[in-house]
């Protein structure tokens, strides 16, 4: 949940920090629809960022194909510091290499910001079910395999390789509900319509609070600070599954240095605040602060197959 919120918090200072001088409002491209984490945290940094750097900043919605579609509009933006995306893995790695002909090159056509941190996976099944545990419902699926789907943020996606990878590890034989985003494809499970569904920790948090859905378990090296009670996939005896993705914020190529500089600084001034640090970045990942240069450590070293997904993509033989 950390990272969804520290890379919300950089977008909306920083956006507004390159346009801060000409006042015009400043881009935050989601390739998700309204209703996810980040759409939803985006809308509530708008205000009080846009009130410290002086200037608005608009979370702008182009959901589909993964984030492709908010890609490509990022890739035809103006490399002027007003234009940013906040984006996943999934949509600059991932997405990419399940296309025949990639309408964008990520390592070419943007530049990478900052790099926010990892976040965990987790599996959340229907308060309904019997299932309460993690090797129940892999009781349950096996026994009842017209049930044995779950709901993904869109096809090709990481929330997509990594329920593919649990089916694996657990021996069910999982098939995908594709969804436009988180949001979508928590409320139907909520409601019922899809019995469980494969999403980051921090979006399955409400509904778990609320009673709505069971959190069976996640993906990190520990236990999240903020939900201790949920087991990881590790412990429950699923090395395997200890798998983390990232976020990260990317600008048009041929964004001048001294702007992506800029707008880096902004960030890590905007999350030094006590109300950004106290409200929203108290779980389990560590906040990063990387300088740009760093920054595209993480998109070069994920471009490969031999990590956890690209197996799990592999396996699928998942081809756009």
């Amino acid at each position: 949940m950390r990272n969804f919120v520290c890379v919300l918090a950089f977008v909306l200072a920083s956006t507004g920090a390159a346009a801060q001088s000409s006042h015009a409002p400043g881009r935050m491209l989601v390739g998700y629809p309204p209703g996810g984490a980040v759409d939803i945290l985006g809308r509530l940094f708008a205000g009080p960022m846009g009130e410290a750097i002086g200037t608005s900043v608009i979370v702008e919605n182009r959901p589909g194909a993964v984030g492709q579609i908010a890609a490509q509009v990022l890739k035809g933006a103006a490399p002027d510091g007003t234009t940013l995306m906040l984006a996943p893995d999934a949509t600059i790695i991932f997405r990419p290499q399940t296309l025949v002909k990639p309408p964008f090159d990520p390592l070419a056509d943007f530049i990478p910001v900052a790099h926010v941190g990892n976040w965990s996976f987790a599996l959340g099944v229907h308060a309904g079910l019997p299932a309460k545990t993690l090797a129940e419902w892999a009781t349950w699926a096996k026994a009842s395999p017209d049930r044995a789907v779950f709901a993904s943020s869109g096809v090709g996606g990481s929330t997509h390789f990594f329920g593919m990878l649990l089916g694996q590890a657990v021996g069910v034989p999982l098939r995908q509900v594709a969804y436009k985003g988180a949001g979508p494809a928590i409320l139907d499970v909520v409601a019922g319509h899809v019995p469980a569904t494969v999403q980051p920790l921090g979006t399955l948090l409400a509904q778990a609070k609320a009673g709505k859905i069971t959190v069976l378990a996640m993906s990190g090296k520990q236990r999240a600070a903020g939900s201790p009670e949920v087991p990881t996939f590790a412990e429950l005896g699923y090395p395997e599954l200890s798998a983390d993705a990232w976020f990260g914020i990317f600008a048009p190529a041929g964004t001048p240095a001294a702007t992506v500089a800029r707008l880096n600084a902004a960030f890590v001034q905007a999350m030094r605040t006590s109300a950004v640090k106290d409200r929203f970045c108290s779980g389990p990942a560590p906040l990063r602060t990387r300088l740009p240069a760093a920054a595209t450590k993480p998109s070069r070293a994920s471009s490969g197959s031999s990590g956890s997904f690209g197996r799990s993509r592999n396996a699928t033989g998942f081809q756009a």
